[in-house]
């Protein structure tokens, strides 16, 4: 799918419609969230149509398995050097510690989704706060963004006014824009994060869960989260704080009980009562 000129959604995962990878398409290639090693063939396959065997870059917005778990998988194929948070750079370079702690919350979803490849060190370029690169006829701008997770790293597309926040902003489905706040979550540092986005001159908003939304969707999401913390104050339990914010949130009813947006869900709550103590 094509979101703008030289700008490219993949949708890298089996199960369709869950995980967006960005490719953007210029003299320097770029690209962004390799999703999970399942989803890395994928991948792979959208760059050879395009006739693209090498890549200069692969962006990981963070190190959970979902979005950076393909990363050195990838990397191998296409020669590319990896840009991740200066705090996730040893997760990436080495993921046992990962991987274990992915298996311990994710289950048997994180078969599913695959054991992370090891990568050299060299290979992982840090990436710091405002860092910038020349694509060519456009600029990316690295944006640490904590708060879903302290190694997040957001992007902007300068000249063509795209953000891929990646989680920090949450996950889009049925027109809705949900918080994703896994434990550990800093609800302080996740709400400074939306404020800064909201500052930057924005039109598209490309979320790694599924696909693009205008800028309004940052608003939505900031609104929401405070709801849901204030809400969380007052649970227990994840059954009470579902319960709770079903009855304030109408929007909670488009999640399917079984999809994998609703299991993104129920780990928010988790976070979320983790967070408020």
């Amino acid at each position: 799918m094509k979101v703008a000129e030289k700008v490219y959604l993949i949708d890298s995962f089996a199960v369709p419609g869950i995980f967006s990878t960005y490719f953007l398409d210029f003299d320097t290639k770029v690209l962004i969230d390799p999703c999970v090693v399942s989803g890395a063939n994928i991948i792979l396959d959208f760059l050879s149509k395009l006739k693209v065997s090498k890549l200069d870059y692969i962006a990981v917005t963070h190190v959970h398995i979902d979005h950076g778990g393909g990363a050195a998988t990838i990397a191998k194929k296409t020669n590319a050097k990896i840009l991740a948070h200066p705090k996730g750079l040893k997760h990436i370079a080495n993921p046992e510690k990962l991987w274990a702690a992915s298996k311990a919350v994710l289950g048997e979803l994180a078969e599913i989704y695959g054991k992370p490849e090891s990568i050299e060190e060299e290979k992982i370029i840090p990436v710091e706060d405002g860092q910038s690169f020349d694509l060519g006829d456009d600029e990316l701008v690295a944006i640490h963004a904590p708060g879903h997770a302290p190694h997040m790293v957001a992007y902007l597309l300068k000249r063509r006014k795209i953000l891929f926040p990646s989680d920090a902003v949450g996950m889009i489905y049925k027109g809705h824009v949900f918080p994703l706040t896994p434990p550990p979550f800093d609800f302080t540092k996740a709400l400074e994060t939306l404020e800064k986005f909201e500052k930057l001159d924005v039109e598209i908003v490309a979320l790694t869960h599924f696909g693009v939304a205008t800028k309004d969707c940052i608003g939505e999401a900031k609104k929401r989260l405070k709801l849901w913390f204030e809400v969380a104050k007052e649970a227990k339990t994840i059954e009470e704080l579902d319960s709770k914010l079903k009855e304030v949130d109408e929007a909670i009813a488009a999640l399917e009980k079984g999809s994998y947006f609703y299991s993104f869900y129920l780990t928010s709550l988790n976070g979320l009562l983790s967070a408020k103590s």
